[in-house]
């Protein structure tokens, strides 16, 4: 039997001896991903893209090396104006594999459309803009920004949730329920959308005759709401389902229709903000949580729910940037071998010095080691010599810290032994007779063949005489 991880043959059970992989988890997870996968392209067709969005990203938990199903849910995000978390996905599959690999197209196209990401990007900073009004119950600024934000954006569906929720708090249940109606051509099971429109439908069930009231009052009166005039909704219109699909969409999604959404491809690029939708999520529940604090139609099991959302976003959140954190750190890994390769022996140090190594698997912890005991000695070496200069034309302060450098990097090295002789003498110029002392004894106990043990026994006497006055 073959290993699916690494291709050895297993010469009995399903443990790889090379790689250390069950081969029957490994293949079943590989199976279960591809039919997620399968599953989420089909409702991505039905224009579920919410219910695909969902499948993918479990389908990426059972195998993250999957990079149709994370093509794929870049995608969606992005048919859905979530560009953030679109360009996240293509980014990563492009460092998984970049021959051939579509997610680099996708990318290109956005690069090339510098000017209208800039658009896109004010659209995401109107709509936080308008969370944060909410959140100190500005609600007319709020939708002053939301309607700025989808007259650049038309097809940002969180903006036309959170305006949907400003209409129902204004009690604007007719252009509540056309916003909802735009979402839900676009995204069939939104569940946003959805919440919101059986919210209303309760409210429809009461009483008619309350319905009426309601309409008259805020439409039929001659009154012009805040809501009343929001941005013209989009036409949409549905193609057939066998001829929708998304991956068929090709043109589509090379932008060519343009409606590229949301510059945040600016950040996530130039600063690596890779959940930015995930903050934003957050602070629209927390939002929503504040508002409905008080008196309220939504019943103590929908606040309940609500708050599990919340929860389950944060944990996600958090799970996220510690993926965040370990893609950027991969990174400067491939930037420290490539400049060990340079030898450019200074700039891979402080790369080094940056690298966090928490997830890392043991191919990345190996590759890490080999450059570390590669460059560390040489730098040392760099860093001794240039001391030893500046400690001989007494320049000791910058001495110093090249020798203490020099130090942090060596191991066994020779050379070690002079080092902490001469921050020894550094020390002693300085008359700080304690360190000195310390960094003479660590030459004689560790380093008793050092050609500065003469010196170091001078030294010594010298401290001790100069002690005892």
């Amino acid at each position: 039997m073959k290993c699916p991880n690494c291709g050895s043959t297993i010469p009995t059970g399903y443990h790889c001896p090379n790689c250390d992989v069950d081969a029957y988890v490994f293949q079943k997870s590989k199976t279960v991903s591809i039919r997620l996968y399968n599953q989420a392209l089909e409702k991505a067709r039905e224009n579920d893209l919410s219910g695909a969005a969902e499948q993918l990203e479990q389908s990426l938990v059972f195998d993250k090396n999957n990079l149709q199903a994370r093509n794929l849910l870049g995608l969606v995000y992005y048919e859905t104006g979530r560009i953030a978390e679109a360009l996240r996905h293509w980014i990563i599959s492009t460092s998984y594999e970049t021959e051939n690999n579509p997610a680099e197209s996708y990318i290109n196209c956005l690069q090339k459309n510098a000017r209208e990401m800039e658009k896109r990007n004010d659209a995401v900073r109107m709509y936080n803009q308008a969370l944060l009004y909410l959140q100190q119950n500005s609600d007319d600024l709020a939708i002053i920004q939301l309607k700025k934000s989808l007259d650049v954006n038309p097809d940002f569906l969180d903006a036309y949730n959170l305006l949907t929720l400003c209409c129902i708090m204004e009690k604007n249940y007719k252009r509540a329920r056309q916003f909802i109606e735009t979402v839900l051509k676009k995204d069939i099971k939104n569940p946003f959308a959805l919440r919101y429109l059986q919210y209303l439908e309760k409210i429809g069930q009461a009483s008619s005759k309350q319905a009426h009231h309601l309409w008259k009052n805020n439409n039929g009166s001659g009154k012009m709401l805040k809501t009343d005039s929001a941005p013209p909704i989009p036409h949409y219109k549905r193609n057939d389902r066998k001829k929708s699909g998304l991956l068929e969409k090709r043109d589509f999604f090379s932008f060519a229709i343009g409606l590229i959404v949301s510059a945040t491809f600016l950040l996530v690029l130039v600063a690596p903000a890779l959940s930015d939708e995930k903050d934003k999520k957050i602070s629209d529940l927390t939002a929503q949580l504040k508002l409905f604090s008080g008196e309220t139609h939504m019943t103590a099991e929908e606040v309940k729910k609500m708050r599990t959302e919340f929860q389950k976003l944060q944990k996600e959140n958090k799970l996220l940037r510690s993926e965040e954190t370990k893609q950027a750190n991969l990174e400067l890994l491939e930037t420290a071998y490539s400049q060990m390769t340079d030898k450019d022996i200074q700039a891979c140090v402080q790369t080094l010095d940056s690298i966090e190594t928490v997830g890392f698997s043991e191919e990345d912890m190996a590759k890490y080691n080999t450059i570390k005991s590669t460059i560390y000695p040489k730098a040392a070496e760099l860093l001794y010599n240039k001391g030893k200069s500046e400690f001989l034309n007494k320049e000791y302060e910058t001495a110093k810290t090249n020798l203490e450098n020099a130090l942090r990097y060596a191991d066994k090295e020779e050379f070690v032994g002079d080092i902490l002789f001469y921050l020894g003498d550094i020390a002693a110029v300085n008359k700080d007779t304690a360190t000195a002392k310390t960094y003479y004894e660590r030459v004689l106990s560790e380093f008793p063949n050092s050609k500065q043990i003469e010196n170091v026994k001078i030294s010594i006497k010298e401290l001790e005489e100069t002690t005892a006055e």
